[in-house]
């Protein structure tokens, strides 16, 4: 399971936990109201009751405080059990109450219908097709105990409260009850076929979406790495370059003083030269005026 599959399956069972404290909570308080006004009803007893939806809400609450983690925390294995108890659970919950109750003959297996919605959300088609039999399976098996006189007896002044005939013997009414329940719960299976391709389409146009995005970030990830070694070689290169100039900048230092030093120098050979050549001018006249002298000497 990757973690776009978890994600979507935990973000689904915390939906259909929400929903579970609602209808479970509706259904508490219709049996409560009923053995409040009609103490006969044929309802399981107080505490077998109680045991059953403690049970139901106890579950509901370990599922939510688990799947409260990071999906990457979730373990796959737990996760799978977690959603197999979602539809098993449920439907199993309210086999006990039918079973208890004495009489399959009661709205309550109405609910199985939201167990074949439950699993439109989790499951695709089969998974759903699965979860229908199981319900069919379920609760013709209790119409049947209940006309063999198999489930829990109530009590005469229990049995006279309820609005409902008792299925014991009763052959057309068995029959009847068989076809319109397994009717009505495949005609709910086949919408919840509908609405589970509609979220399986869904999640494939999201992952599909989350592939580009992944692609997409994976890519200017690319970039970014790029553009962070440009930078870095860019950085390199300005180091280098203010290295070199630092380089050139002392080696401009060094020609000006260099040629401060050769133009010191060619100002002494200057004035040297001068001093010379000067030297060596009088020197020429004064031979010239002594051999003047000496000639008039001679004369």
């Amino acid at each position: 399971m990757d973690i776009f599959e978890k994600q979507q399956t935990i973000e689904a069972l915390k939906t259909i936990i929400k929903a579970r404290w609602f209808y479970t909570s509706i259904i508490l308080l219709q049996a409560t109201t009923l053995k409040l006004i009609f103490p006969n009803t044929p309802l399981p007893n107080d505490f077998l009751m109680s045991m059953i939806f403690v049970a139901v809400l106890v579950l509901n609450f370990g599922y939510w405080a688990y799947l409260r983690m990071k999906p990457e925390n979730v373990n796959s294995l737990i996760l799978k059990i977690i959603k197999f108890c979602q539809v098993s659970g449920d439907q199993l919950a309210m086999a006990a109450i039918i079973y208890f109750s004495g009489t399959a003959n009661k709205q309550i297996a109405m609910m199985y219908i939201v167990t074949i919605m439950v699993a439109s959300v989790l499951y695709k088609a089969k998974g759903v097709a699965l979860w229908t039999l199981i319900a069919m399976l379920l609760y013709t098996g209790l119409v049947f105990l209940e006309y063999l006189g198999l489930l829990p007896k109530l009590p005469p002044e229990a049995a006279s409260q309820t609005a409902f005939k008792f299925l014991k013997g009763e052959t057309n009414l068995t029959k009847m009850l068989l076809i319109g329940f397994n009717t009505y719960i495949m005609a709910a299976a086949l919408y919840a076929v509908y609405l589970a391709n509609i979220f399986r389409k869904r999640e494939k146009r999201l992952r599909n979406k989350t592939d580009e995005v992944i692609k997409k970030s994976e890519v200017l990830n690319l970039q970014t790495q790029e553009l962070t070694q440009s930078k870095d070689q860019l950085q390199d290169a300005l180091v280098i370059s203010d290295v070199a100039r630092r380089a050139a900048t002392q080696a401009r230092d060094e020609a000006e003083k260099a040629n401060l030093e050769l133009k010191k120098k060619i100002d002494e050979l200057e004035k040297f030269y001068k001093i010379t050549v000067g030297r060596e001018v009088r020197m020429a006249e004064l031979k010239s005026e002594m051999k003047e002298l000496k000639k008039k000497i001679k004369e």
